[in-house]
């Protein structure tokens, strides 16, 4: 997660109630790796949402460290085991853009907002190929990340400006290993041909976006 891109859901997430949001579920949040690598996600926008009382759920796939529920959010059986967990709010960042089908994760994460709970999503716009393992180069606008939650009302819908590769790459602790791998990572785009690393280089200083949305069930 970018820092400007944190900034943005920490300003919005201040705007809506904690009795609304929690329990928040936090899909594809859960790897303690994250945190460690961001320091700013716990920061900026999970440390804030603690102090107001809201109980954030750490989603991934599989169970780890960090991870307070393990599951594939399509399944049915994992679909139920989380109503019991009464979630109200769903968090979906930087996700879609990682999986094969992101339209039925989208449903799937749309079945867990509550009635006046909320969706909020964020999916990179501009951004160089990074595999998570893998990357679709799912790019979307606002308009399109929305229309994913098609039964969800619209409250804000925005592409957010954010820093440069450079930038963010500089505010990782390990901040040589981290711009060796952004740009070896961005240099190969999967299936797609390859970019030359003098242009690869070239994007480290330009800026970045994120569409992003809040939507809720009314």
């Amino acid at each position: 997660m970018l820092r400007s891109e944190a900034a943005w859901l920490a300003r919005e997430l201040e705007r809506l109630p904690a009795e609304e949001l929690s329990p928040l579920l936090s899909v594809g949040s859960g790897h303690a790796e994250l945190t460690a690598d961001q320091p700013w996600i716990h920061e900026v926008v999970y440390a804030p949402l603690e102090r107001r009382g809201v109980r954030v759920l750490h989603h991934e796939l599989e169970p780890a460290r960090g991870v307070d529920v393990a599951g594939d959010l399509t399944d049915p059986e994992f679909a139920a085991s989380l109503r019991t967990l009464e979630v109200r709010s769903a968090m979906c960042c930087n996700v879609l853009e990682h999986l094969p089908d992101a339209a039925s994760v989208a449903a799937a994460v749309e079945e867990v907002v509550a009635p006046g709970g909320y969706a909020i999503a964020t999916v990179p716009r501009r951004y160089p190929y990074h595999p998570g393992p893998i990357d679709t180069m799912f790019r979307p606008t606002p308009t399109e990340l929305r229309a994913l939650f098609p039964s969800l009302q619209e409250v804000r819908a925005e592409e957010v400006r954010c820093e440069s590769l450079l930038g963010y790459l500089l505010a990782s602790p390990h901040k040589r290993t981290a711009i060796v791998r952004g740009i070896r990572s961005f240099a190969h785009r999967g299936d797609g041909p390859s970019v030359p690393l003098r242009d690869s280089a070239r994007m480290l200083f330009a800026s970045t976006a994120v569409s992003a949305v809040i939507l809720r069930r009314v």
